[in-house]
């Protein structure tokens, strides 16, 4: 894993220098089926209400991911060492920040 212009990385192997990019604004729909975990991702298409009339966003299946299961695992497992990460890093800044407010804290204690 590494930095990169404020993104945090994890590859196991070289990318392709031809590859399709997926965006997507949440994963709707999560299944197995015939050994194969297939994974429906989606794009806000738009305001809805919702069954109980709530304000909610209407989402369109844009793609479907389809991965053997080991494939689904491993990727898990790579998510759940980015998370990590990014629990560190947001840890390290909320440290600095109080450091920072606590170094302040004198000279506004001497003003008053």
């Amino acid at each position: 894993m590494w930095e990169q212009g404020g993104f945090l990385t994890l590859r196991t192997e070289n990318t392709m220098a031809n590859k399709q990019i997926v965006f997507t604004d949440r994963v709707v729909g999560l299944s197995l089926q015939n050994g194969l975990v297939r994974i429906d991702l989606a794009t806000i298409a738009g305001p809805a209400k919702t069954k109980d009339g709530k304000d909610g966003l209407k989402m369109d299946i844009t793609h479907q991911l389809v991965l053997p299961v080991d494939a689904f695992v491993n990727g898990v497992a790579m998510q759940q060492q980015l998370v990590k990460e990014l629990v560190a890093r947001q840890q390290k800044r909320v440290a600095k920040a109080k450091e920072a407010k606590a170094d302040d804290k004198p000279a506004a204690d001497a003003k008053a």
